[in-house]
């Protein structure tokens, strides 16, 4: 194959893909979703029939835990670093070492984030109990 039919095959795969897979997640996401409220609804009718008293709570959402930030942290540090390196080997591929690091450097922005992360996470464990109430 030309090389100018795999650079077209390479653009329409990077463009391509992540758009049908957020189409899919946003997708299946939705069906889940579907899929409980129709078994909610089923549940709620055979209650009725038999006469039984329905849990007001039946169709009320989970209650979500709040997100830690020392696990956060660490996975944007994770990523960081990743793409780093995955930028860096990528890039140096044709590329000069200088330019190649200018590229790799854009994996300091989600390991930077995951560093204040794991940051908030150790300042707000040093606080009284009293404060976390407030």
């Amino acid at each position: 194959m030309p090389e100018e039919v795999l650079g077209v095959i390479a653009l329409i795969g990077i463009f391509f893909v992540p758009a049908v897979m957020v189409v899919f997640i946003i997708w299946f996401r939705g069906s889940v979703k579907n899929k409980r409220y129709q078994l909610q609804a089923e549940l709620y009718a055979k209650a009725l029939e038999k006469g039984q008293s329905v849990p007001a709570d039946l169709f009320a959402e989970p209650r979500k835990e709040k997100a830690n930030p020392l696990h956060t942290g660490i996975i944007c540090i994770a990523v960081g670093i990743g793409l780093a390196l995955f930028l860096g080997m990528v890039s140096s591929i044709g590329l000069s070492a200088h330019e190649a690091i200018k590229i790799s450097g854009m994996g300091v922005i989600p390991f930077f984030i995951g560093v204040a992360y794991v940051v908030i996470h150790f300042m707000e464990k040093k606080k009284t109990p009293d404060e976390n109430a407030k």
